[in-house]
């Protein structure tokens, strides 16, 4: 009677593992390729939601550029030093920055640099500083903003303070377009990962509320 050899051979041994070896290495590759979509979604993520939150930021001083108080001011109302000027241009733009001049918003730290004392009827002067109302003037302060990229940093600058609002910066666009319901700026912000090679692009459109043609 002859024997049958029970188990396995020494080829079928080499021919499972090598199976198994390529069923690991397949899968390990596709967790790689997973782990790194997931990675790059979430560093997207990331990407989207600072830039959003930056041209909110944006958005929201461009609407108060302009905003000076309820009368038309003259000459002679400057009391201010560079007020004038600088009242005179609300909005500039080059090629790295965006600054805005017009009231500024509530929570800002340290002092403003004008304050436009009115009684809204037909007095109004502008200060340097800030300054209280009184009992029949009203005040607004007034403030200048510079929104810059610099070394792949956006910086906002007002005053003497100046501080980082977001990096990871490639591009800062700024474009005023004349509409016939009155003008607005179109602001792109370009931020990159370099990890990742990845670039994230948020745009948004705001009316200039308190300007009426180019300056």
């Amino acid at each position: 009677m002859k024997r049958y050899q029970a188990g396995f051979g020494l080829l079928e041994t080499l021919l499972a593992m090598a199976l198994a070896i390529m069923l690991l290495a397949g899968a390990s590759g596709l967790f790689v390729a997973v782990h790194r979509a997931w990675s790059m979604q979430g560093a997207a993520a990331l990407l989207q939601d600072d830039a959003r939150l930056v041209l909110q930021r944006i958005a929201e001083d461009v609407r108060m550029a302009g905003m000076f108080g309820c009368l038309r001011l003259e000459p002679a109302d400057f009391k201010g030093s560079g007020a004038e000027q600088a009242f005179a241009q609300p909005v500039a733009i080059t090629a790295t920055s965006l600054t805005l001049v017009g009231a500024e918003l509530p929570g800002m730290p340290g002092p403003p640099e004008w304050t436009v004392l009115s009684d809204c009827r037909s007095w109004a002067q502008v200060m340097d500083s800030q300054h209280q109302a009184g009992a029949s003037l009203f005040a607004l302060p007034v403030r200048r903003q510079v929104y810059e990229v610099r070394n792949g940093s956006l910086f906002l600058t007002t005053g003497k303070q100046r501080s980082s609002l977001v990096d990871n910066v490639k591009a800062l666009q700024v474009t005023r377009v004349e509409a016939g319901e009155g003008d607005r700026l179109d602001i792109r912000l370009t931020l990159y990962d370099a990890t990742f090679q990845l670039e994230v692009h948020q745009q948004v459109s705001v009316a200039l509320r308190n300007l009426g043609g180019a300056t």
